[in-house]
């Protein structure tokens, strides 16, 4: 009786033992959890130059003179974002889906996340222009609702297929003034056709929202300005449309150099429409002098910000100024910014393709002998 007594006794203590290991491997379970990851903030540059520009093999370097290979160098200087222009059927043979689908495999080999600009135009599209494609021109409502989806779909599918989605798609580029003239126009007398432009770009939603089936894809609409978007995104809230991201302009030539007034812009969009920003357009100039004869556009000291010289030091502190006020925005909704054209350069024998020269040279992050200037450290220090 004893020893059977003495069996259940160490039976019993084996069990309490168990137990506690149990509890004990629980709690531990639950105190060591992974932390939240930190959201992605986007350090990003527009290379949509780079497919024509390599046709002229025109080299950049580093700070000590050594030619690099620009995609890998900036991606490895902490450039994490790519952003591309696509045109419809291009009047000068770039910004083609076929430029666009060779330079996203460079932009993934790279490991760099990739933003797709649709213009839904042949050529340029802005608040002052926004063509359709000639393709288009002539339809209806009804067809180029089904035209944008269609065309939408197919570029997005091609993409997938090759494994190049997009992070981000842009569903038309500086729409401050609506897209698809006249169908899709909100602007002087069609300040009362909000209802046929959100029709549309529901439409091209719709068709990124079908391919991407795993949700990966954010989708981004673009507006000028960053004092006068409040009125933008007012007017399209009744639509309900789906989308995730602001994306901004921000020149201080044409808009505010008022610090506190485009902090506070941010702020307020952020508060009211409760949708991440990222100012997808910035740049600021390294100097007022011009490296050929084409007119820049920036040259002059009043279109530049006080506190920011145009020098090299000056354009590096206000990189580090916007970077800090984007990061300040409420509830972390300030994701990151994107440099337009950073590497267009002038160099010998500039083709007139290439606008027979460059109206932005002093605006690069690569000086008149193409050395990279000291706003790149930004890039990697943030």
């Amino acid at each position: 009786m004893l020893h059977l007594n003495m069996k259940y006794m160490m039976f019993l203590l084996l069990s309490i033992l168990i137990t506690a290991c149990s509890s004990s491997d629980n709690t531990i379970d639950e105190e060591v959890s992974p932390p939240d990851l930190e959201p992605m903030f986007y350090k990003g540059m527009d290379l949509s130059f780079q497919s024509e520009l390599e046709n002229y093999n025109v080299t950049y370097r580093d700070t000590n003179g050594t030619p690099v290979d620009l995609l890998n160098f900036v991606t490895s200087k902490g450039t994490n974002l790519i952003r591309l222009k696509l045109w419809h059927t291009s009047h000068n043979g770039e910004n083609t889906l076929s430029d666009v689908k060779a330079y996203a495999t460079r932009i993934k080999n790279a490991g760099s996340s990739f933003l797709l600009d649709f213009h839904y135009s042949d050529f340029w599209a802005d608040p002052g222009t926004q063509t359709p494609p000639a393709a288009w021109q002539n339809m209806t409502q009804e067809e180029l609702r089904t035209a944008i989806y269609s065309y939408t779909k197919d570029v997005v599918t091609q993409l997938k297929n090759q494994n190049t989605l997009p992070e981000i798609i842009q569903i038309g580029n500086e729409t401050d003034s609506g897209f698809l003239w006249n169908h899709g126009k909100v602007w002087d007398a069609f300040s009362n056709n909000w209802g046929n432009y959100a029709a549309l770009v529901r439409e091209a939603i719709r068709a990124v929202r079908e391919v991407d089936t795993d949700g990966n894809v954010k989708i981004m609409l673009h507006h000028s300005n960053v004092e006068e978007s409040t009125y933008f995104f007012n007017e399209l809230a009744p639509f309900g449309i789906d989308f995730d991201i602001i994306g901004l302009s921000y020149y201080p030539q044409y808009q505010t150099k008022d610090l506190n007034l485009v902090a506070n812009a941010l702020n307020m969009l952020a508060i009211t429409f409760g949708k991440d920003i990222l100012l997808v357009e910035v740049a600021y100039p390294f100097t007022l002098q011009w490296d050929d004869n084409q007119t820049n556009y920036i040259g002059s000291l009043n279109q530049t910000i006080p506190e920011f010289s145009p020098t090299p030091e000056g354009q590096k502190a206000y990189l580090e100024w916007l970077i800090s006020i984007i990061k300040n925005i409420p509830d972390h909704r300030g994701i990151g910014f994107c440099y337009w054209a950073p590497d267009w350069v002038t160099f010998p024998n500039n083709d007139i393709s290439v606008s027979g020269g460059s109206a932005w040279e002093n605006q690069c992050l690569f000086d008149f002998d193409h050395k990279v200037l000291p706003a790149l450290d930004v890039f990697n220090n943030n």
